[in-house]
């Protein structure tokens, strides 16, 4: 494979749950984890990501937490990392040296934000930065860290964010101990969960998702909508709306699936479902779980395109099912196993969602893993797959740069 970059964002929110920063994830492709070639330190391959897709491309408006190891510190180039956009993570296992904390104290003068980057709390920790404490902004700590160990942040002038947040136990205890930011694959409930079961109307809608991808006819499909009366309301006037520039207005459920086919209509209603506003709502923001979802299913759907006989058919029309699908335990707030139970969903699908079984489940993984940037997972699925490296890469950063013009549009 050529060399190139892997690149992954996983988003911090904030105490409202709107994205407040990223955690920004980086790699040269021929290099190891360990990073022991001093021309291929940290800040090099970040220079290098930046140089190549740009700032602007890569975070939007918002600025991004990178690692910063010694190497990263104390390389010259790392007055070229522009301070308006990063926040440089000082890892607690670094040995300090009097010419270290010069540089620290250096770039925090020059008006670099600095943080701890994610450790499990001690008090030893918390002396080792004693001299540098007045100096760094943020503490990322790991949710895991004992209760009692946590009560050290009440004496403690920095802004908190807990590390490793994935349940509603683990959420609910950081907002306990001064937690103004998370960063996990925790989502907080949308307001759907505010109700004792499944919505209705969602259900319904995730049912006419499933039946618009089987093999049904159009009298079919239109026959179920027909029954729904409440989304084929809503559809129409989305589709009647500045969305769509139609040379007349569409009055039937016929029309919208003859002019917009079943992949865009399926697409709607699954974003219908995960809107906590309203698809229609101009004035609805983004939540990080429909960023997920537009991240997972975009990246999912363009790697399907790149898979030569697959043996499936409609391959990227069912993977982009099983990403909007894979999403609904956190959405409803329920288990994986409940909503499987009450769907009546292939059972393609769901071997996929669940064991990760089939083409379907490897690109379901796939997708999973570089969240997690598992490197090592990816590339043995790229090497099965024979999808080179600058290919990766380059839809990888399809996905971030469209995700962020969704985002700014929605803010214009």
């Amino acid at each position: 494979m050529h060399s190139n970059l892997y690149i992954a964002r996983q988003p911090i929110l904030d105490k409202y749950d709107n994205i407040y920063a990223y955690e920004l994830l980086y790699r040269d492709s021929n290099q190891s984890s360990n990073i022991k070639n001093d021309r291929h330190t940290t800040v090099t391959v970040l220079s290098n990501v930046l140089n190549k897709f740009g700032v602007k491309n890569l975070l939007g408006n918002n600025k991004a937490f990178i690692k910063a190891d010694k190497k990263f510190l104390m390389h010259d180039v790392v007055f070229c990392i522009p301070k308006e956009h990063f926040i440089f993570a000082l890892q607690a296992n670094m040995k300090f040296t009097e010419a270290l904390e010069q540089r620290i104290i250096q770039l925090s003068e020059m008006g670099y934000i600095l943080a701890i980057n994610d450790v499990v709390l001690t008090k030893e920790i918390l002396d080792k930065f004693s001299n540098l404490l007045k100096y760094i902004t943020y503490i990322k700590v790991d949710i895991n860290t004992p209760t009692e160990d946590l009560e050290i942040l009440e004496g403690i002038d920095l802004i908190v964010i807990f590390t490793k947040v994935e349940t509603h136990e683990m959420y609910d205890k950081a907002k306990k101990f001064k937690g103004s930011y998370v960063h996990g694959y925790f989502f907080s409930k949308p307001k759907i969960l505010e109700q004792e079961k499944f919505d209705p109307n969602s259900l319904k809608a995730i049912n006419l998702c499933n039946y618009i991808m089987s093999d049904s006819s159009i009298d079919e499909i239109v026959e179920k909508f027909e029954e729904n009366h409440a989304i084929s309301l809503q559809l129409l006037k989305y589709v009647n709306s500045g969305s769509f520039h139609f040379r007349q207005n569409i009055s039937s459920v016929r029309q919208i699936l003859t002019l917009m086919g079943r992949t865009p209509l399926t697409q709607w209603l699954m974003l219908m479902v995960y809107s906590t506003n309203g698809i229609t709502d101009e004035q609805e923001t983004e939540s990080p779980l429909m960023q997920l979802l537009k991240n997972r299913t975009n990246l999912m759907v363009k790697v399907s395109k790149q898979i030569e006989d697959s043996g499936v058919k409609d391959l990227s029309s069912k993977i982009y099912f099983v990403g909007v699908v894979s999403l609904l335990d956190t959405l409803f707030n329920v288990s994986m196993n409940s909503i499987l139970e009450e769907l009546n969903i292939d059972s393609e699908i769901k071997d996929a969602v669940t064991n990760g079984d089939g083409v379907l489940g490897e690109i379901f993984m796939f997708a999973k893993n570089l969240e997690k940037f598992d490197i090592k997972a990816v590339e043995d699925f790229c090497d099965k797959y024979n999808i080179e490296t600058e290919e990766l890469e380059k839809l990888t950063f399809e996905v971030i740069q469209s995700a962020n013009e969704f985002e700014n549009s929605r803010n214009a």
